[in-house]
Parts: structure tokens; sequence; C-alpha cells
């Protein structure tokens, strides 16, 4: 992505944001792009290429915590509401009055809480991989969760967050980094199977260092980016979007957003990733079918990182999806 299009912002809460911004044509929409773990605005650089030379606008921030932008180590400040107007100032600070919304693994968590906040803002939204939800879903007791999920599917899930919740987990990380992508990025979905779901795998994984090489999706200099940019940044402050996960802090925010904004009225787009072995399409389904039943879904047969796994079929999904949007033109 072509760093003369990158901008900084700073927000009424004094945190800068680090954004890649590329004006829309006449009649063109802008597209807001958010990321998630452990990534940075560099995971959309092939939707970039793809809807930049056809004017669409783009906006894709650094969420906080990655990339440029800043790196609080305060549970506080990762309150998804506070990230969500954090965004709105971002548009703001664009000159862009409305999006579209596209949201990734954390990010559509963040998109989440903008539908909940601005939906006035977007033309519509849309969810690839990790759906809408709405707030108040805390872990705070993760064994219980786990043991839950467990008697209910026979797998933890969600056993990763174990080693992510750990105070130094993001130093195990951090020193055996090839290892910790390799295990993120995976070769296989599978790998997850044996070795994200279950507590505790993935630290075993990353304390052997196992290094199974890097998956056929990602080119030897998108690996490479991908480990600079994780090198640069750190893990520490990203590993935030975990561990306040797990506190009341965005429970108590649940309280001030109504009944009525749970529910999203505007077009949906859940774009499900069959093969991802914790977000799993028909928890998305689920979800989607109490708070967006309007919600179009497209299941695609690829793991969690759709923009890589599955470039061309999620460009022209999210394509023919926001050119029918009757506000896009």
């Amino acid at each position: 992505m072509d760093p003369s299009f990158y901008k900084d912002t700073t927000t009424s809460r004094g945190l800068t944001y680090h954004y890649y911004h590329s004006p829309a044509a006449p009649g063109k929409p802008t597209l807001l792009f958010l990321h998630g773990f452990p990534s940075s605005s560099y995971d959309w650089h092939r939707q970039v290429e793809y809807f930049q030379p056809k004017g669409y606008g783009l906006i894709v921030p650094d969420d906080l915590g990655a990339g440029g932008s800043s790196k609080p180590e305060n549970l506080e400040a990762f309150r998804f509401v506070e990230i969500a107007r954090d965004m709105a100032e971002v548009l703001d600070a664009a000159g862009v009055e409305k999006v579209v919304g596209i949201g990734h693994d954390w990010g559509s968590v963040i998109l989440s809480r903008m539908a909940n906040l601005f939906s006035e803002r977007f033309h519509g939204f849309a969810w690839v991989a990790v759906w809408y939800s709405p707030p108040g879903m805390g872990l705070r007791d993760i064994d219980a969760t786990i043991m839950q999920l467990r008697e209910q599917t026979g797998t933890d899930h969600i056993g990763y967050w174990k080693l992510f919740l750990e105070e130094d987990g993001h130093k195990l990380c951090e020193q055996n980094i090839d290892s910790f992508i390799q295990l993120i990025y995976p070769n296989q979905p599978e790998v997850w199977r044996e070795w994200i779901n279950p507590a505790w795998k993935s630290k075993e994984w990353i304390e052997a260092n196992r290094t199974p090489g890097r998956p056929s999706w990602l080119s030897e200099e998108e690996y490479n980016t991908i480990r600079e940019n994780l090198v640069r940044s750190g893990l520490k402050s990203q590993l935030n979007y975990y561990k306040v996960s797990v506190t009341d802090l965005n429970d108590q925010d649940s309280n001030n957003i109504s009944q009525e904004a749970l529910q999203v009225r505007k077009p949906v787009l859940f774009i499900a990733a069959s093969k991802d072995l914790v977000s799993t399409p028909a928890t998305g389904k689920a979800q989607l079918a109490q708070y967006a039943p309007h919600a179009k879904i497209v299941e695609l047969d690829v793991g969690h990182w759709v923009m890589y796994e599955a470039t061309e079929q999620l460009n022209r999904e999210l394509e023919a999806w926001i050119e029918s949007l009757p506000l896009s033109k």
C-alpha cells in the first residue's frame, strides 16, 4: 500500500490513528475496512488494489494497538464503544460523512459498536468471517466458558485465549515470532483444531518454536511484511482486545445502548468461512437471525483469513453487494 496515501489524526481521547485514505471518485461510495488481530491495515491490501482503481473511496486504519496507531497498555483504552467513537473521528478527519463498513476479526466487533452508535453514517455493513456481535457479551470467566464450550461442542474452541490472557504472553509470541505467525496464519485450516482450539496447545506450539512454513496463500513478500509489521509494533497492546473482554468494562457500556440500536437495520452482508474453526458460520448465522434477519449470507470454503485465502471471491461478493446498495450510487 502506497505510503503516500497514509495520514495521521489524533482523536479527542488523545490517541493517534494511522490510516490509509484514497478519496472516492464521483458517484462512488467510500469503504471503511477494519482489520483484526494480529494485523494492521496491510491485511486489506489486496482489497485496496482491487477497489481503488475502480474509484471507490477507501479508509483503512491501523486499529488501536496496531501498525502506526497508538499502542496504549491500559485496558480502559480498549472499550469498544470508545474505539468506535475514535473511528467516527477518523471519518471526520478524512472528511467523509457516510461509508460502507467492512470488518474482520476484532475489526468486526469494532464495526458492530459503530453499527450501534453511528448507524446513520453507514450505507451498509459487511462482516467477514466474524459476524455482528451485540454489546455485553464479555467472557469474564474464561475457564467456565471453555468448559461450557467443551461440553457443548467437544472442543475448548477458544483455548488459545489462555495464552493471550497471560501477563507475559506477548513476550513468548514475540520471541518466537515466526512460530506465532505460522500458527495464526496456518498452512492448513485444520491446524487450528489441534493447536488453537484446545487450551494451552498454542503455548505448547510456540514454546516448541514450531515453524512448518508460510501458507501457500501468502506470498513471501506478504509474509515478510506481516512479520516486519508485528516486530515493529509488538503484540502487548493489541492483546488488550482479549484482556478487556474478560472484564466488565464493555458490559458497562452496553447499558447506554438502546434495545432499538442493537438491531441492525441497514443492509448487511456476512461472508462466512466454512473452515474457520473458531468463528464458525453456524454461530454467526444464528446471531444474525436475531439481530439482522435480512442479512445476505455467503459462505466460502476457506479458513479465517478470507481476504488472503479467497481474494477474488471476496472482492467480487463485496463489489456486487456494494453496487446493490440503494445509497451507494
